[in-house]
């Protein structure tokens, strides 16, 4: 699918007490070890991550992701979102190229995620950009225009606190290794039908 845009973002969007509140309720949930379709893969992923599910998150993410998903003229159809995971990388950690979106459609018992895939991804930065080093954010994507050629982008402003960046979940992106100090972020998937 060429896309006239990749990815849509709102630098400083989030106002900072709001991203604290999101820290300090994140911060409560179990954490364990970040996982892949294969499961624990520390080949492509090393990271901690807890999974918060409280509506009032999604009164704050949701206007970004209607607002993005217009603007870029993707214009996705999608109803209903997964749990956010709360995404914890320390030095060292990352997570290599991926997208968000698997081949096959959920099975899942609850019928707001039964046969439907991931469309809109959302992250959110929570820690301040002076509190750690590396945990570059990346996209990838074939250049039709350069012969297909691979483009990397470098989301420069997506170090900082507040900064949402939403895009479809069939994008490539990654995490570059954290060199120092800690990354927090909260990432969300907005699910639906199908693409047809």
């Amino acid at each position: 699918m060429i896309l006239k845009h990749n990815y849509y973002y709102f630098k400083k969007a989030v106002p900072i007490q709001t991203c604290k509140k999101i820290l300090k309720a994140s911060r409560k949930k179990i954490v364990k070890e970040g996982t892949t379709a294969k499961g624990v893969d520390k080949a492509t992923r090393d990271c901690h991550i807890a999974w918060i599910n409280d509506t009032w998150i999604y009164d704050i993410l949701n206007p970004f992701i209607h607002t993005a998903n217009k603007n870029a003229g993707w214009n996705f159809d999608w109803d209903w979102n997964e749990a956010s995971q709360f995404t914890i990388y320390e030095k060292g950690h990352y997570y290599g190229w991926h997208t968000d979106q698997e081949p096959k459609l959920m099975k899942h018992r609850n019928k707001n995620l039964n046969n439907k895939t991931r469309k809109i991804s959302l992250t959110l930065q929570l820690t301040d950009k002076t509190k750690y080093e590396g945990g570059d954010f990346q996209f990838q994507w074939i250049d039709e225009k350069k012969k297909n050629l691979l483009n990397i982008i470098t989301i420069d402003d997506a170090k900082d606190m507040g900064t949402v960046i939403v895009f479809p979940s069939f994008i490539y992106h990654q995490i570059l290794p954290v060199t120092k100090g800690k990354r927090e972020s909260l990432v969300n998937w907005s699910i639906g039908k199908a693409f047809n």
